[in-house]
């Protein structure tokens, strides 16, 4: 996908770091301050007018932004509670994400802890959920290691997303798409309920699919 392609993106109640990518850009950092359904519906039927000169955001600067929020509409119960450390985002295998992520999530908090995006190369990786990450982006560098790499987090309550091929088949949580140029993501519940995650239901109405304990194409 060329930089210049046309995304849709969360909107957002205020600026946050990320204005030093998009500074029309907008994302989902509160999500008290609108109704979830609204706000995030709102990622699928439009896209923010860019001042002169400024550019289009990537494929990845998409996804980055994705991640974070995804964040936002997702908690562990009735499990233990979330310890006092770092929200880590983790990525597995190879960053195609370039600063865009790193400076998504700057001084961005969830649910009071500070996230941080966490790197995991070999031989990090051999034992991921050991680092204790909330979020594992495994990218397309991982497409042939990816039954090993989810059962690294198989003891863990940690979200698993992707963008290889199959993700869903081989037991990841959410997959990326792109349909029609415009980044959409799949969602597979039947790994989640093996966990202590909740999914909110307004992140599962505006995914592309649901599998598990219910499934259906979502309106566009």
């Amino acid at each position: 996908m060329q930089p210049g392609a046309s995304f849709r993106l969360f909107p957002a109640i205020r600026r946050s770091a990320a204005h030093r990518i998009w500074p029309r850009w907008i994302f989902l950092s509160r999500v008290s301050a609108l109704p979830l359904t609204i706000a995030l519906s709102c990622a699928l039927l439009f896209s923010s007018n860019l001042l002169p000169g400024q550019s289009k955001p990537t494929e990845y600067n998409v996804k980055a932004a994705y991640l974070l929020n995804f964040g936002k509409f997702m908690r562990v119960s009735p499990g233990p509670q979330a310890g006092p450390g770092d929200f880590n985002i983790c990525i597995v295998g190879e960053d195609p994400f370039g600063r865009a992520l790193d400076d998504i999530t700057s001084g961005e908090k969830i649910d009071g802890r500070q996230v941080r995006v966490v790197h995991l190369e070999k031989p990090a990786f051999e034992k991921p959920a050991s680092h204790g990450c909330a979020i594992a982006y495994l990218g397309v560098s991982e497409e042939k290691r990816l039954d090993q790499d989810i059962a690294g987090f198989h003891d863990s309550d940690t979200l698993t997303v992707s963008d290889a091929p199959d993700f869903l088949k081989h037991g990841g949580m959410i997959q990326f798409l792109l349909v029609s140029d415009h980044v959409r993501f799949s969602v597979n519940l039947d790994p989640v309920k093996r966990t202590h995650l909740v999914l909110s239901s307004d992140l599962l109405r505006v995914a592309a699919s649901v599998s598990g304990n219910r499934s259906g194409e979502v309106q566009q």
